[in-house]
């Protein structure tokens, strides 16, 4: 079957049978959001790599059992998730913090601010933007992480931590609290207006 006519539906059918092209369709298709989750949480690239190898590992064996009821995507974070925290538990965890492609994050700042945020370049929002990220909590970057990035509902989120909703609320409300704080230490007086 041609790549390009595969559905995710096909691809989880045949990974279920065994065959390799529906894994590698499905590994192609998520593994950069899955590796987006586990760096969010573990906060080491090569932690975060182990990481998604291994929730790979056990999506595929137990693709079979996967019920179809709810999306893929968030069976896959959910093991993505709990893989993380596995790791964070069996090791001690060494903070670098690295988030790749932030350019996908969107900020409210006013149309009406010109100076400061928007006069930067956009690798040097990138810059800022992640070394703002990093410094948020765990819970806090992983909220923003798969919110902004990732573009999941609170519900998926809650489907793939387990947290209540309004912990989400709370957490995705404290991170972009804390996400402006940062920003405004890095850029100094340059977001007094921002607000």
């Amino acid at each position: 079957m041609n790549k390009s006519n595969y559905s995710e539906e096909t691809a989880i059918e045949m990974a279920i049978v065994g065959d390799e092209s529906g894994y590698r369709y499905l590994l192609e298709k998520y593994q950069t959001f899955a590796y987006s989750i586990a760096i969010a949480i573990v906060r080491n690239e090569e932690n975060a790599e182990e990481v998604v190898q291994d929730a790979f590992i056990r999506v595929f064996n137990n693709i079979a059992k996967f019920k179809k009821t709810g999306k893929f995507s968030t069976w896959l974070y959910r093991v993505v998730y709990n893989t993380s925290l596995t790791s964070l538990r069996g090791k001690k965890r060494i903070d670098v913090s690295s988030l790749n492609e932030a350019e996908n994050y969107e900020l409210d700042i006013p149309d009406n601010y010109s100076n400061g945020f928007n006069d930067l370049v956009k690798s040097d929002r990138i810059i800022l933007v992640n070394k703002a990220i990093a410094s948020l909590s765990e819970y806090e970057n992983l909220v923003v992480e798969l919110y902004y990035k990732n573009e999941c509902s609170i519900i998926e989120i809650a489907k793939i931590t387990g947290w209540n909703i309004s912990t989400i609320k709370t957490r995705l409300h404290r991170a972009r609290q804390n996400l402006y704080k940062e920003l405004s230490r890095l850029l100094g007086n340059e977001t007094h207006d921002i607000r």
